[in-house]
């Protein structure tokens, strides 16, 4: 969603709707009824200053602070600073080592895009593309890093990090959202490491036209959280690193 697309809903907003202060760190888990469910990074950070339950403010002060939530996402959306200088699509894996350092996280998985050149030629290119987690610290986002063959092409904020000496989350995730989105990278800093897991993987195909198509192995992981025998289980699926469905089971075990 674009700034304007913000400012078009505030100024279509009746402005004598109250609000409340709440924190996104405050969002109910799974994706509860009456909270905010925003769909990027950006929204899912600003989406809870506004509510309807509280003392009103004017339109001005709230387009205000939209500005000053939005400013710092945007202005960072595609590029880290690091201690060692700036990085954006574009650089290189060398570029990012030199800069930032290793990440504290890696994943990766493979792609193989098949081209027919002529009638009698095939051309085959294998492409690696990582997801590198930058962690620094509890007070700062995640930065999640997208390389292709060594590549960055691109570049997201993720949830607040962790510090590493920080104890492991309680048993219900200390309450924190777990969205079908996530990173494996967040899950684990969220939940910890889960009850049990188990995975496979899949070769899937696409054909883009007649002469070309592309084959990704993708890694099909199954995380079971047991919270104890007073709570459902929670069993999230990730394929290549990425929650893409998270689902209630049975009740838990001591």
């Amino acid at each position: 969603m674009t700034i304007q697309d913000f400012f078009s809903k505030l100024r279509d907003a009746d402005t004598s709707e109250t609000i409340r202060w709440t924190s996104p760190c405050q969002m109910q888990p799974f994706r509860s009824p009456g909270v905010c469910n925003s769909s990027t990074a950006i929204e899912r950070r600003c989406c809870g200053i506004f509510s309807r339950e509280a003392p009103m403010m004017n339109l001005f002060f709230r387009s205000i602070v939209l500005v000053f939530c939005l400013l710092p996402a945007l202005s960072f959306a595609d590029s880290i600073s690091c201690d060692g200088g700036i990085v954006s699509g574009g650089d290189s894996a060398v570029d990012l080592i030199m800069k930032c350092g290793q990440p504290a996280w890696k994943e990766s998985h493979q792609e193989e895009i098949t081209d027919q050149v002529d009638h009698n030629l095939k051309q085959r290119t294998y492409i690696t593309e990582e997801q590198w987690t930058y962690n620094f610290g509890p007070q700062q986002f995640l930065r999640i890093v997208t390389l292709r063959n060594g590549v960055i092409t691109g570049i997201r904020t993720g949830t607040y990090g962790t510090s590493k000496d920080r104890d492991a989350p309680g048993p219900a995730c200390d309450g924190r959202v777990i969205s079908v989105g996530d990173t494996k990278t967040e899950i684990l800093i969220k939940c910890g490491k889960p009850f049990y897991k188990s995975s496979h993987q899949e070769e899937l195909k696409e054909r883009f036209d007649d002469s070309s198509n592309r084959k990704v192995i993708v890694t099909v992981e199954e995380w079971t959280y047991n919270f104890g025998p007073q709570q459902f289980m929670r069993i999230i699926t990730i394929r290549n690193g990425t929650v893409v469905d998270v689902r209630t089971g049975g009740y838990g075990t001591k």
